[in-house]
């Protein structure tokens, strides 16, 4: 295998490390590699272009944090055609967990995402993109 050098911050690094340890990595190596085989899959998924897809997509918030909950619903209304559902959670005190399921066509469903990975606020988001079929 070819071998490549990456920079880290230190944070990171420890971030990393531990990541490795709990999900029983036997590397670093293998732990970034598996990181960097997930991102390519996202990235490969998110390029449907036609056709009709179902997707679940996660977002989490902090709970102190004004107007993310609010601005969230208002989003949602915008893309009522698709969004078949949505679920509101506490994830303890600290954090707001929201999921959202949609349905149409791909284009329409990939804009969703992209409005909703940037909303100002948010810790992270998440997604799971499927075609379905037209038969």
């Amino acid at each position: 295998m070819p071998i490549i050098s990456i920079s880290l911050t230190t944070e990171l690094l420890k971030q990393l490390d531990k990541f490795m340890k709990q999900r029983g990595y036997s590397s670093r190596s293998e732990a970034v590699r598996d990181a960097v085989r997930n991102t390519i899959s996202e990235f490969e998924l998110s390029r449907f272009e036609k056709g009709r897809v179902t997707a679940t997509i996660t977002a989490i918030s902090a709970h102190e944090l004004p107007g993310v909950d609010e601005r969230l619903t208002r989003l949602r209304h915008d893309y009522n055609q698709i969004v078949s559902g949505n679920m509101h959670l506490h994830l303890g005190e600290t954090y707001c967990l929201e999921v959202f399921i949609t349905e149409g066509d791909a284009e329409r469903v990939l804009e969703f995402i992209s409005r909703i990975r940037a909303m100002r606020g948010l810790h992270q988001v998440n997604y799971t993109i499927m075609p379905l079929s037209n038969k």
